[in-house]
């Protein structure tokens, strides 16, 4: 008779332990995702954006000799039909490098050329998945003492796909079975 409260009691905790398992009341999410992460990686060091101001690399004055005069015609003809050399970089930075030459004489621009390099992007996709949870079981061993005693027991803790973890235990020392039952707290 003195058992009979603790058999009912083991009777009811494994009822409810089997009903957790095998009859679910809700339906379990998926868990697996399809995450697609992009990440643009650069294949050049990027550069600090400056303002250019063109410079002028050479002056040729042609051939023809002027005369001097006291007039300041001479040299304004001379720089007329000299021709003047311009250097301008546009973009210097991650993406391209735009460099325009310029050839100038008598206020014309007489030849343009252009150096246009753009740096590739390299796009990497990055697809992460969840795994799904998955039934797991576990060994260990349990030690404990209290003022009276000391306890040793065996331990094996199963864990379903809802994350609950369900354990038994055997006191070797003292002869006790112990059953235990975690839930998972989530917290939104």
């Amino acid at each position: 008779m003195k058992k009979a409260p603790w058999l009912i009691i083991g009777t009811l905790l494994i009822v409810i332990f089997l009903q957790r398992i095998w009859l679910p009341s809700q339906k379990l999410p998926k868990r697996t995702q399809k995450e697609t992460i992009y990440d643009t990686i650069h294949d050049t060091v990027p550069y600090p954006v400056t303002r250019y101001v063109p410079k002028l690399v050479y002056i040729d004055t042609g051939t023809t000799q002027w005369k001097w005069h006291k007039i300041d015609t001479t040299a304004i003809l001379k720089d007329y039909y000299s021709r003047h050399y311009y250097i301008d970089t546009l973009a210097n930075d991650s993406i391209a490098l735009i460099i325009i030459r310029d050839t100038v004489s008598r206020n014309r621009i007489i030849s343009r050329q252009k150096r246009l390099t753009f740096y590739p992007r390299t796009i990497k996709e990055t697809t992460i998945r969840k795994i799904p949870n998955r039934r797991k079981l576990y060994i260990g061993l349990s030690i404990g003492r209290n003022p009276k005693q000391f306890a040793l027991s065996p331990s094996i803790l199963y864990t379903s796909r809802k994350d609950n973890a369900y354990a038994l235990s055997y006191d070797v020392l003292n002869h006790d079975i112990y059953l235990s039952m975690y839930w998972k707290i989530r917290f939104k």
